[in-house]
């Protein structure tokens, strides 16, 4: 099937960038809109793939570059910093501001689909209890509370104090990320971030990426702490629509779900609070499932959860 693909810019929640996104039409009578948030320290295009099956199949495919990230900075100097204040509602805000803008453009009534993946599943757990209204959500690769966060953000609050929002601490990435190798350490000399996927090639092309390999600034880091925080918070999951169907998705070789724990917590909490959930865990695959041997399964599964 031909898939017209489209640039389309839309003002931020912030009321100063613009995000950089595009669209992906099915050459057939689109039956849903589809909207895919990516995670940290990456970009919309490497989910080129997966948006042009999906379009394939019938759906309007759509996302952007979330603020401090790929095409939606003003310059290189922007990346890995969202904003000076509440950057985490800003994330939230945006999914909104694009999906409404998409809408509007293509003009048609359709059901609407949000998945979120990583930092992008935090992301839209919040969007989808605050600020939009999707027919089938799908948290790609998230996590449960993290239990230091509160002692990781007093943290980051004296960092900033003497070193300003911008600065890039060794300290708290080793904090938040640094035992994510650690199952994978002898593959680290073939290729960077094993914790990522099985797939060398594409760790590869991610560690050369301008648009992956910068880091997080710690005002930034703030802002994933909190929105982390935010969408395991009890009232998250008694607010969440409780008729909202609800795909959980992850590699049980993820450190981000705590190796398959955390996602089952999250699981569980959600059936505790009443909520229509289901739980895929690929078994061997890692935090990219999207971008591991298990893409087939994944799509697949998307696809059927998707069908109304």
């Amino acid at each position: 099937m031909a898939i017209t693909k489209k640039e389309f810019f839309v003002p931020s929640s912030d009321g100063i960038h613009t995000l950089s996104g595009v669209i992906y039409y099915p050459e057939v009578e689109p039956k849903g809109y589809f909207h895919v948030v990516h995670g940290m320290t990456e970009h919309i295009e490497r989910y080129e793939k997966t948006m042009r099956a999906l379009a394939d199949e019938g759906y309007i495919c759509f996302g952007y570059d979330n603020l401090g990230h790929g095409k939606t900075v003003k310059d290189e100097s922007e990346l890995g910093f969202i904003a000076k204040k509440k950057g985490y509602d800003l994330l939230a805000k945006d999914v909104k501001v694009f999906s409404d803008a998409v809408i509007a453009e293509c003009g048609k009534e359709l059901p609407y689909i949000l998945m979120g993946h990583s930092m992008g599943s935090f992301i839209v757990r919040y969007a989808a209890e605050k600020y939009v209204r999707p027919a089938r959500l799908i948290v790609m690769g998230t996590g449960a509370a993290n239990p230091a966060a509160d002692a990781g953000l007093m943290l980051i609050s004296l960092i900033k104090l003497v070193k300003g929002d911008k600065y890039r601490s060794k300290l708290i990435q080793n904090l938040a990320f640094g035992t994510y190798n650690d199952r994978f350490k002898e593959e680290l000399s073939v290729a960077p971030s094993p914790w990522l996927t099985t797939d060398i090639s594409i760790r590869q092309k991610y560690s050369a990426d301008k648009y992956c390999s910068f880091k997080f600034g710690v005002s930034a880091m703030g802002d994933l702490i909190r929105i982390m925080k935010y969408a395991n918070l009890s009232s998250w999951f008694k607010n969440i629509d409780k008729e909202l169907p609800i795909l959980l998705v992850s590699g049980e070789e993820d450190p981000v779900g705590n190796y398959g724990k955390g996602v089952r917590t999250v699981e569980k909490k959600l059936r505790s609070a009443g909520a229509c959930v289901k739980c895929i865990l690929y078994k061997g695959a890692r935090h990219e499932i999207l971008n591991d041997f298990c893409y087939e399964d994944v799509k697949r599964d998307i696809l059927e959860f998707c069908e109304f």
